[in-house]
This record gives structure tokens, sequence and C-alpha cells, in this order.
């Protein structure tokens, strides 16, 4: 654009004024747009509702275990979000006692704890919760991963510790919005809490165990055949069913005290979380106290494939499982 009258100099001014302001209203229009991106993916939020409350879990023979649970179970229900999503739980205390939920995540404020600190902090009715009270934990999380939730309260001169063995606990998975979604189960390894009756299992894999594990098996199936192990399908037995060669991701967690590890016979399984994709020395996965992994998992061969702890003496005491694979 030719500017008559004006010298050089003043025609660089000129052109500075004219252009920097329609330089500047464009970001201001970008920085607005990918704000209300922003905005709108914060909009996203997964609700769940979890009640704290007992439940007897009947093993059979006399076999009760009366369980601390979210939501009826153990483990609790697998919370599932997004990154870039909100994680709302509204936990309802319906125990008799003190709990909590408190979440193995990471930049969440204070109120959203679930432990002694809110307490001491002047917060304790946002996060212990005293029989009856609620609250609605929330979460935005800024990876993916697995994460875990349990209670972190104690009571009636029960330690945390204990009350997370009674049960109260559950996995959390964030997903990568991009990825593709595959097949998703949980595996939790872990002790017995006190409050119980019969002949059950100190050792635990998602709330059972087999009494004499890989013994018993072959005991039950001697005496019943085929028909008395399938009665034990998910009763005393963690069972899941899979199809030949269909990958799925084993999120894999060690809740207890002491270690624990997992050996899956005959199967091909990498470690997603801890290896970067390399699978474990051994096939069999190392879990300290709190350690956690997800792990690709395929059979390329039908059959029943045990599982078990490979501290041999838990797997000797119930700490065993199945994998049904079909073609």
């Amino acid at each position: 654009m030719k500017i008559a009258g004006l010298s050089p100099s003043w025609r660089f001014v000129f052109a500075i004024a004219v252009v920097a302001p329609l330089l500047a209203s464009s970001s201001l229009a970008i920085l607005l747009r990918d704000n209300s991106n922003q905005k709108a993916k914060a909009q996203t939020v997964r609700e769940y509702a979890l009640e704290i409350r007992p439940a007897d879990l009947d093993y059979g023979d006399g076999a009760v275990w009366h369980a601390w649970t979210f939501n009826g179970t153990v483990p609790g229900p697998t919370l599932k979000v997004k990154v870039g999503e909100t994680l709302s739980v509204k936990v309802t205390n319906h125990l008799g006692m003190v709990a909590s939920f408190h979440a193995h995540m990471e930049g969440y404020s204070l109120p959203n704890d679930g432990s002694q600190a809110n307490l001491i902090a002047g917060e304790g009715e946002k996060g212990l919760l005293a029989p009856g009270a609620e609250y609605t934990y929330e979460f935005t999380p800024p990876s993916a991963g697995l994460f875990y939730y349990h209670t972190h309260s104690a009571d009636k001169g029960i330690a945390p510790s204990r009350f997370v063995m009674q049960g109260l606990y559950g996995a959390i998975v964030v997903a990568d919005p991009d990825e593709t979604p595959l097949r998703e189960e949980v595996l939790f390894l872990g002790e017995r809490g006190h409050v119980r009756e019969g002949n059950l299992t100190h050792w635990i894999m998602n709330g059972m165990g087999l009494p004499g594990g890989e013994v018993a098996l072959e005991n039950i199936f001697r005496q019943q055949g085929r028909a008395g192990i399938e009665k034990q399908f998910n009763r005393t037995l963690p069972t899941f069913e899979v199809k030949v060669n269909e990958p799925i991701k084993l999120h894999v967690i060690n809740i207890g005290d002491i270690i624990h590890s997992l050996y899956i016979h005959s199967a091909e399984y990498i470690s997603l979380g801890v290896l970067g994709g390399r699978p474990w020395p051994g096939k069999v996965v190392p879990l300290v106290p709190g350690a956690a992994d997800t792990l690709l998992l395929k059979f390329s061969n039908p059959g029943l494939w045990l599982f078990h702890c490979h501290v041999e003496s838990h797997a000797d005491a119930g700490m065993v499982g199945l994998f049904i694979a079909k073609q």
C-alpha cells in the first residue's frame, strides 16, 4: 500500500499502528476460543454415588465375611474418567463408624483428601464422614493411568489399615481420550479383614480365596467333577472369561500390608505401567504394598488357566483364580 506524503520511517509506524490491533484481535479470538474449548472440556463430569455400608459375603458352608464395603462389594465399583474430565464422587456413610474416601491421585484440594489432615485443618466434616454424613469429592485428573481409592478412617480403636482390610477399596481408571478402548478388568490382591466366621482364607484376590488353594481345587474336581469347580467360580475362585487372542487390560493392585505377586499361566502379558511395554522377568509381577500395574494380556490357546500369587504359601492358602479362554 502506497501512503502519499509520508517518509519511509513514518510509513513503518503507520503500518504497525494498523496491523498490530488486527494481530492482537486475532490472537485474542484464538485465546478466547481455546479458553472456551477448555471450559467445555471441564464441563464434562463423571458422577458416581458410593455408599459405605456393611455387607455379609457368604462363601458357603457357614463361611461368612462381615465386610465393610463401598456399595456392597469387595472391591467397590471401578470409577472411570478421562483426562480433562471431572470425577465427582458422592459418598454416604452408613457404616455406623467414621469412614472416608481417599483417592491415590494428584492435584486435588485438601477438602477432597479424605484423611486425618482434613480434621487437623478444620475441614473434618468435608473428608472424614460421621455415621449418616455425606460428601461429594471432586478430582480433575491431569494424566492417564491406574489409581485406586480406600477409606483413610479410624474409629472405636480400629486402625486405618484394618478398615481397608475389611473391604473398603476400589479402582480408579483414568483414560487418555485419544486411546483405543479395550476391555478392562481389575484384580486386587490383599488380606481379608478381621470380622468373619467359618473357614475363610486370610489371603484374597477380589475378596475371594479358596481354602487349600490348588490342592483343594484338585480335591473338589476328584469328588464333584467339573460341576463342583464351577460352583466356586466368582465365589471363592476369582474367574474371568476371555476369548483366545483377545487383548485385554488387567489392572493389578496390591491393597495389602505385605508383598504379593502375580503369575498367570500360559498368557502373554506386558507391563504397560511400570515397565512401559516390556514383560516382567520370569513372568511374575512383583507388588509391594500399595503398588499397581496395568498388564496388556492375551491367551493364544483355549483352556482353564490358573493365576495365583507367586508367594507360594499365599497360593497354597487360597490365593488362586482362573482365566477361562475360549475360541
